[in-house]
């Protein structure tokens, strides 16, 4: 068994940490508040953007905004309650996107987001960027619920994108994140790889999705596993597809599959299942291999054992780990300062 690339797309995974840790605001970070009440600093989210600083979080308070926003400034646009259900923005003008960020370092947090309906268009586009965070938000009745176009090192943890054409697509976007996000139910494909390489997709669930679960389109050198795949096509090929890796080597850790090893993605549709018998040393992986397609080979396929889990504090230990970096970073650094 070949694992292709994988020191260079920890290398990726380690520099989109670091632009995490560079995110972090300065001291005289400001908090904006945005909500339907005079308490409120703004009524619109926009508002409080243009008003905004690198450095200063917009909180939205719970409500239906209708606006296209545009990020243009490194700051963090997130929800009060963390609940998406409650915090509603729909586009518009559905004709453009519901968030367009092309800034580095911005967060995106805690929104349902809907309506950009036109071709292309998407309720989140990040284009040209680096160090985004889009986390937690629900994505429905979108063209495309999140595309990223130009984009590297950014991170998508612990979205639902449903009943999109697309949920997620990356367009020429290397070494990102693609991780915990529920992508079920869409009328194209679930992820769509579009002359993208060297991105890691895991932890993700891909359910119900009409054409294809994960499509790949001259996209190479990607990671992709403990993904959970329920779709009538689960993956698909169009032009050259090279050297994407489909496992990582066994090791302990609670599968999305519910088995106590991670290795690669379990496989399933509504009118079969893989492998449920062939695994005679009882570690919840198959004892043979599964061939996709067009030269690509899961190795280690997972069987379910009990419950899907997805790891929902992934990315809480992610920026802890991050933050406790960044003030070793500054530890030293001003010591040096001093004694110079």
């Amino acid at each position: 068994m070949r694992l292709i690339n994988i020191q260079r797309i920890k290398t990726c995974f380690i520099i989109a940490s670091l632009f995490l840790i560079l995110s972090a605001s300065p001291a005289a970070a400001r908090r904006i508040s945005v909500g339907n009440d005079d308490n409120q600093d703004y009524s619109s989210i926009q508002a409080a953007v243009d008003a905004a600083k690198p450095g200063d979080t917009v909180y939205v308070y719970s409500g239906f905004y209708r606006e296209n926003v545009d990020l243009d400034k490194e700051i963090t646009v997130r929800s009060i309650t963390g609940r998406p259900e409650l915090h509603i923005v729909k586009a518009k003008n559905p004709g453009d996107h519901v968030f367009h960020v092309h800034s580095n370092n911005v967060t995106i947090s805690g929104f349902s987001i809907k309506g950009a309906n036109n071709p292309d268009k998407a309720g989140i586009y990040l284009e040209n960027t680096r160090g985004v965070m889009i986390s937690n938000n629900n994505l429905s009745d979108n063209r495309l619920g999140i595309c990223l176009e130009d984009s590297t090192t950014n991170m998508l943890n612990l979205n639902k994108a449903s009943g999109n054409m697309v949920g997620i697509l990356l367009k020429t976007s290397e070494g990102n994140l693609v991780m915990n996000n529920r992508v079920d139910v869409n009328s194209l494909e679930g992820i769509l790889l579009q002359a993208s390489d060297l991105n890691r997709l895991n932890g993700n669930i891909l359910r119900l999705n009409q054409e294809h679960g994960l499509l790949l389109s001259n996209s190479s050198r990607n990671l992709i596993f403990d993904n959970f795949f329920y779709n009538a096509a689960n993956v698909g090929y169009s032009g050259t597809n090279l050297e994407n890796t489909w496992n990582i080597s066994k090791r302990r850790g609670v599968s999305i599959a519910g088995g106590p090893y991670l290795g690669g993605n379990y496989w399933t549709a509504p009118d079969e299942a893989l492998c449920v018998i062939e695994d005679l040393n009882e570690d919840k992986i198959c004892d043979v291999s599964y061939d996709l397609g067009e030269g690509n080979i899961d190795h280690m396929p997972l069987i379910r054992s009990g419950r899907i889990v997805q790891p929902a504090h992934i990315i809480t230990i992610f920026l802890l780990a991050s933050a406790l970096i960044g003030l070793v970073l500054i530890v030293y650094i001003t010591r040096r300062i001093l004694r110079w």
